[in-house]
């Protein structure tokens, strides 16, 4: 393992840790490393989270693979998520997180490191957060789609798609650079409801002749989404799945 590979695995398991430890206590973060066979001591978990001294790489590569099997993402997107009394989810309060941050750029690294991913796409502004997160743990360039054409880019490519509150047509625009033709593309989305946007986000990359591999999201909603996944897309990563009108129990 190269010397900058062995440090990157040390850093996010570091940074998942702490972000886990937002929304459990050190009693609690134990226990759960404890229950999938990893122990370690009050005073390791304390100096990793201090920074006072990193894990090896080989215990690094274990507590990042024990987390995403134990869905850690999924946990802490459970105790930071607000649903409101109309039903409404407050998205931004999560997609914001720094350690909910976190725990997805460990997550997707530990899926999706595997994939081949050669840009990340994702749709402004929600997900520019994560998507930029998970295009640097990948080593892939990031795309970001707008609702408004970038006058900076010169051309772009557009794909419009009916949203239905307010009923109109709402519009995304990819610079034309940003994608080129067999790029291996992982779709990050903050939160996947009914797929339009995912579904037109693999329209982006189908246009560009670019190859939907993969598609990583904080939460979803429901199983309508589930039609816009590209029948090319060997990953599908959720951190959350609820139905809809649901709400987080803690």
């Amino acid at each position: 393992m190269r010397k900058l590979e062995a440090v990157r695995l040390q850093l996010l398991a570091v940074e998942a840790l702490r972000g886990l430890r937002k929304f459990m206590s050190g009693k609690e973060v134990l226990e759960l490393l404890e229950e999938e066979g990893l122990r370690i001591t009050q005073v390791d978990l304390s100096r990793y989270i201090n920074g006072a001294v990193l894990p090896s790489p080989k215990r690094s590569l274990e507590m990042l693979k024990l987390l995403a099997r134990v869905n850690a993402l999924g946990i802490a997107v459970r105790r930071a998520l607000v649903v409101d009394e109309r039903g409404v989810v407050n998205v931004a309060r999560i997609a914001h997180d720094t350690a909910v941050l976190s725990l997805a750029a460990a997550r997707a690294y530990t899926e999706l490191e595997g994939v081949g991913v050669d840009k990340v796409l994702t749709a402004a502004v929600n997900g520019v957060p994560l998507g930029a997160l998970a295009a640097h743990v990948l080593e892939a360039g990031l795309c970001v789609a707008r609702q408004e054409p970038d006058a900076s880019a010169g051309s772009y490519i557009e794909v419009r798609y009916f949203a239905p509150d307010p009923p109109r047509y709402a519009h995304l625009y990819l610079p034309s650079f940003a994608l080129g033709e067999g790029d291996r593309v992982l779709i990050v989305d903050d939160l996947l409801r009914s797929g339009r946007t995912l579904k037109a986000l693999a329209e982006l990359a189908s246009l560009k002749r670019a190859e939907v591999v993969a598609v990583f999201s904080l939460l979803a909603l429901g199983s309508e989404w589930r039609a816009a996944v590209p029948e090319t897309a060997s990953k599908v990563v959720v951190g959350l799945e609820l139905d809809v009108g649901e709400r987080p129990k803690i």
